[in-house]
């Protein structure tokens, strides 16, 4: 068998690895250190801007073990061979193609690649092209990361190999500023990972697909959908990680090194795959993780969850005679007991318990309260939020007070319900303008049974307890037209159904970045939500209102809303 010559005496090539748009690889033998080698071959006719002679310029300032090694390059009159590591394994496109990566198996692959992108960064060199296509899986067991391709790689210390306005990349990885042709800096190589480990962990790469006329000027870059719409199930914690990393402002999105903390805080709560998941088993689970705030999101659910069902029942049942007194502590302590260790279950419990007392004021209330509410909550239920679906329920017992007497101790109560659009906005994220629309709705037919004096947040006069007439009615038709006369005539209560959801509307993606910048979003929110109820109700009613009422109301919205912007940034309050 006759062996084929040495290239430069010292390379023997095996065969083709593959022939890409700019080169050809193949595998070689390294006669002199015995080992394998990846010979790639670039042709001066598509080498047209000096690719080869960066990337190995690039590669050759990097020692790192997850990055591909560039041992040497030759420069011949037609062409470039660029010598390098050869890696025995497969692309991640290739592992992406065939499925079965596991989260766990995602978020290592994250991991390394972030620490090879601080060692270039450190180095000032910038890859901007990552993606799957330049990221090699090695094989074994373990996951094993090389990153490799760094043909348009910027020397930071040189200086910029094309004019500002070029695009350099795979568009549907690019950062925003680098698809608006803007200077690409470290950061860009994090959202480019972002976006990759994204496709990972849910399947899709949300640009791909799109028209290029979108892709171009990063418009579409920067309102990629958040990863738990895709995949709920992903923790609060690699949630946070991946959109700390996909932010579309340069300034505000995370670094190298802080994305690779916060994909390693996000590792180490992945569940594992021998875990049972038993009611008893989770919670132990839970308990015994290193995670302090875990532990703390997982208490803290369940106790708002079982807060919210004694809160509700202990209000609602009272008003609406159908339990025996002596029964409605023990339906009220069972529904609340098991929200506490089970919010979906304990949330079922406390909504069924109020079917029989809500049938007995009328049928077609009860059934127009089951064709509401069985959707809405298998929605949020569906969505994680099933410990939060009680909420609306607290509004009127915040509100009630202030509606009988209008004291300004009661009337700062009912400025704690003002802040429920806030707080669903923020927990429930684009799930909160639901619960505020049910929040002014639940106030709304409180005002309407109970005669309030007063009508929260205008505090304007009410009237007569005007939905009382509804009672014994039987037809949903009849019932659903009551209540929209009963709104038509008190346009306050609409406006405050309208404010309600429209400012449950997710604030967490602007309450972002350093403290003072969150505080002047707070700042705003409550600004505007201030002009909302002190300047809508006047302007869409006749009846006589009362701002000071209304301004005092508004104290204890600004407080929360303020110390929240101020203590917790947006990833602290994400479930």
């Amino acid at each position: 068998m006759i062996e084929r010559p040495l290239l430069f005496d010292r390379y023997r090539l095996v065969r083709r690895l593959g022939r890409g748009a700019y080169a050809t690889v193949y595998l070689a033998h390294d006669t002199r250190m015995g080992r394998p080698v990846a010979v790639k071959v670039i042709e001066d006719s598509v080498d047209v801007d000096g690719r080869a002679l960066r990337e190995a310029q690039a590669a050759a300032k990097l020692d790192h073990p997850h990055i591909v090694t560039v041992h040497e390059v030759h420069r011949e009159p037609s062409r470039t061979l660029l010598i390098t590591e050869y890696v025995d394994g497969r692309t991640l496109r290739d592992a992406y193609s065939r499925g079965g990566m596991s989260d766990a198996e995602v978020v290592q692959v994250g991991i390394q690649a972030c620490k090879a992108l601080e060692q270039a960064h450190r180095r000032k060199v910038i890859h901007r092209d990552i993606k799957p296509e330049n990221i090699m899986l090695c094989s074994g067991d373990e996951v094993d990361v090389r990153i490799m391709d760094f043909g348009v790689a910027r020397l930071e210390d040189v200086g910029s190999v094309t004019q500002e306005g070029d695009l350099i990349g795979t568009l549907v990885y690019m950062a925003p500023e680098q698809a608006e042709g803007r200077e690409a800096g470290p950061k860009a190589d994090v959202f480019s990972l972002a976006l990759v480990l994204y496709e990972g962990l849910t399947g899709v790469n949300p640009l791909r697909g799109k028209p290029v006329s979108g892709l171009v000027g990063g418009g579409l870059h920067r309102s990629l959908p958040p990863l738990r719409e895709t995949r709920p199930d992903v923790s609060a914690e690699l949630a946070e990680a991946i959109e700390a990393a996909l932010a579309p402002r340069e300034d505000v999105r995370v670094d190298a090194a802080a994305f690779r903390r916060l994909l390693q805080r996000g590792a180490r709560v992945l569940p594992e795959p021998d875990i049972h998941t038993g009611l008893v088993e989770k919670t132990l689970v839970a308990f015994r993780g290193e995670d302090t705030r875990r532990r703390w999101s997982f208490t803290g659910r369940r106790l708002v969850a079982g807060g919210l069902a004694l809160a509700t029942l202990s209000y609602v049942l009272p008003r609406i005679p159908f339990y025996p007194p002596s029964a409605v502590i023990y339906v009220v302590t069972v529904c609340s007991f098991l929200a506490l260790l089970w919010p979906a279950g304990g949330g079922v419990a406390a909504l069924l318990s109020l079917v029989p007392p809500i049938f007995s004021v009328a049928i077609g209330w009860g059934i127009l309260y089951v064709a509401v509410v069985v959707p809405v909550y298998a929605l949020l239920v569906w969505r994680g939020y099933s410990w939060a679906a009680l909420l609306p329920f607290i509004a009127p017992l915040l509100c009630a007070l202030a509606g009988r007497s209008g004291t300004p101790t009661a009337v700062l109560l009912s400025g704690v319900a003002l802040c429920l659009p806030f707080v669903a906005g923020m927990f429930a994220r684009f799930w909160g303008p639901v619960l505020g629309f049910f929040s002014g709705l639940a106030i709304a037919l409180a005002a309407g049974f109970q005669g309030w004096a007063l009508l929260p947040f205008s505090f304007s006069p009410g009237s007569d307890p005007a939905l009382e007439t509804t009672r014994y009615l039987s037809s949903v038709g009849e019932v659903a037209t009551a209540l929209a006369r009963f709104l038509d005539g008190r346009t306050e209560l609409g406006v405050q159904i309208l404010v309600m959801t429209v400012f449950a509307l997710p604030l967490h993606r602007v309450l972002r970045g350093s403290t003072v910048q969150r505080l002047w979003v707070g700042a705003v929110y409550v600004a505007a939500l201030g002009a909302a109820v002190l300047l809508l109700p006047p302007l869409v009613s006749r009846a006589d209102s009362r701002p000071w009422l209304s301004a005092v109301a508004l104290v204890p919205c600004v407080i929360i809303v303020l110390l929240s912007s101020a203590l917790f940034p947006t990833r602290g309050l994400e479930r």
